[in-house]
């Protein structure tokens, strides 16, 4: 065979390293544990076990979370003394920073701001940060119910917690209403208006 028709030399493995799926299918060594996953009480299975890692420079605790919907998730500590409980919570912890990132980049725009230097760019990415702010803490003690409608979206969870656009949705409503309502009182309209921003 010629040397050009080859596709490369093939990868080399460790002898002793883990197959995560396998020891996700195993049957044996999974434990129960009770947890909140973004603010609603849930329930999985999870085993854990030390490894090394070259990544991380030495030992590891591997932490395998089975959900009730039979996928799973894997995650890894340097600090092999935590508990899963622990762990469990760094996680979480950390997933909300993500949510915050996706939710500023998604709904404000961060990083799409066309300016000519790197302090107009910091700005710009403190100004998003301070919408995102104001906008939660202007609708902190707000019940569900008044954040948002999914009435005419019947295929939405009713009880799925109000995203971050469905609090800016509803700042910017009532911003419109009286501001539009103010103004059309005596218009022959009035009546749509009304409905369209007060249902």
């Amino acid at each position: 065979m010629n040397t050009l028709d080859r596709r490369g030399r093939p990868r080399k493995y460790g002898k002793n390293r883990i197959s995560l799926a396998k020891l996700a299918g195993h049957r044996q060594g999974w434990h129960t544990i009770r947890y909140h996953c973004r603010g609603v009480p849930a329930e999985g299975l999870w085993k854990t076990f030390l490894a090394t890692s070259h990544v991380a420079g030495g030992e590891v605790r591997v932490f395998l979370l089975r959900h009730a919907g039979g996928t799973w998730a894997a995650c890894i500590s340097t600090d092999t003394s935590l508990s899963v409980e622990a762990i469990l919570k760094i996680v979480s912890d950390r997933w909300s920073i993500e949510e915050h990132f996706d939710d500023v980049k998604e709904i404000w725009g961060v990083g799409e701001q066309q300016v000519r230097n790197v302090w107009s760019s910091v700005g710009c990415w403190s100004l998003c940060g301070w919408l995102y702010a104001l906008v939660e803490f202007e609708c902190w003690d707000e019940a569900s119910e008044c954040l948002v409608d999914r009435s005419d979206r019947p295929w939405d969870n009713p009880l799925r917690r109000p995203s971050h656009n469905d609090r800016r949705r509803r700042i910017a409503r009532e911003m419109l209403s009286e501001t539009l309502l103010g103004d059309l009182t005596t218009a022959p309209q009035d009546k749509k208006f009304r409905h369209r921003f007060l249902v």
